[in-house]
């Protein structure tokens, strides 16, 4: 009887020390992520998550055209090469959503 009553009073600590940190709320953690350019006819994306949240990884053009799109969701960590060389020369912009809101973005020049 001593090992329940001791094994409830260390879970209701834990539980209200838990709810204690996040505020009593509920958040998902952000995905983790780095865009490189290591020459000019490629970028790399690396995004580690929580496996089951869905990532999406565009690339756009000047314009706003989105021209190249990934979805990411079952994989916890991914690392995405995207190769530019078949297009033309100029600014682009890749840019990482989660949840609706861009986590990260950055130019590239090609």
């Amino acid at each position: 009887m001593k090992t329940f009553i001791f094994a409830t009073a260390i879970a209701m600590m834990l539980s209200i020390s838990l709810q204690a940190s996040t505020g009593g709320k509920t958040g998902t953690m952000k995905a983790k992520v780095h865009i490189f350019q290591t020459n000019t006819e490629s970028v790399d994306v690396y995004v580690a998550k929580i496996p089951g949240q869905l990532v999406k990884v565009t690339i756009c053009s000047e314009s706003g055209t989105p021209l190249m799109k990934t979805r990411i969701k079952k994989q916890g960590s991914r690392y995405l090469r995207y190769h530019l060389n078949e297009l033309p020369a100029g600014t682009y912009n890749v840019l990482v959503e989660q949840d609706g809101e861009v986590i990260s973005e950055m130019n590239i020049q090609k």
